[in-house]
């Protein structure tokens, strides 16, 4: 059992950012660039939280943009609430986040893998907030179950404890064609998984959210006519280049 720490403010002191309380937990969030620069909102996929755009938000800081990025709950030093993981609860803390920190106005939406099909969902519900979308081989669901045995009471819990979780920092380097160029990558990943409630959050997020159908989603984002931006790594072994047809 790899979760010995409380997400408590002793332990977000090495965070860094910036933290805000939401409707349904502390957000960890970062935000930096000109108060009148175009904004930019980053958001992750499945299990690596805000660092994942290291390397993409001081450059677009530096050209002028006013850039967001955020850890999802039960991700990185954001509150693991004990509620369901589904598409309602990203679509909210999106939004909940963006007026907490009074945004008016539409914004540039940026997801990648999972936080793809946050930020589409969230452009079916809040089209009037979006002026573009740009995807990082993003997820795609057609509502096909999990395997039983994440769904499954109780073995999945199991089978999450002793066979997927002691795995997640050493199967991430699977995720990189050169993993040699983030060397403190796979130590800042192993910090988050040990604050207690990831597990839960992760298996909760497979149940809820991984098994949706998000086609209609991406049917209006498509109708909408909103600038759209595709960019797929062909040799992405979770979200394979294939399903950029689909999308």
């Amino acid at each position: 059992d790899l979760e010995n720490r409380q997400l408590d403010q002793k332990a977000r002191l090495e965070a860094g950012g910036s933290f805000i309380a939401l409707p349904e937990g502390i957000t960890h969030y970062e935000l930096a660039g000109p108060n009148d620069g175009r904004l930019v909102v980053l958001v992750h996929g499945f299990s690596v939280p805000y660092f994942l755009w290291d390397h993409t938000f001081q450059p677009l800081v530096a050209a002028g943009f006013r850039v967001l990025r955020y850890d999802a709950y039960g991700r990185g030093y954001s509150d693991r609430p004990e509620v369901k993981y589904d598409a309602k609860l990203f679509v909210s803390q999106l939004s909940d986040l963006l007026s907490a920190l009074h945004v008016s106005g539409p914004v540039d939406l940026v997801g990648s893998s999972l936080g793809g099909p946050v930020v589409v969902a969230f452009a079916a519900q809040h089209p009037e907030q979006v002026r573009s979308i740009t995807l990082f081989d993003p997820g795609y669901f057609e509502g096909e179950p999990m395997p039983w045995r994440f769904m499954t009471p109780y073995f999945g819990e199991y089978v999450m404890c002793t066979s997927i979780a002691p795995h997640m920092t050493a199967s991430q380097k699977e995720d990189f064609v050169h993993p040699e160029r983030y060397p403190d990558y796979f130590d800042r990943y192993a910090t988050q998984v040990k604050f207690k409630g990831t597990r839960a959050a992760l298996l909760s997020t497979l149940r809820e959210f991984v098994g949706r159908d998000d086609r209609e989603d991406y049917r209006k984002l498509g109708l909408s006519g909103k600038p759209v931006l595709l960019v797929w790594g062909k040799k992405d072994k979770d979200v394979p280049f294939e399903t950029s047809r689909l999308i």
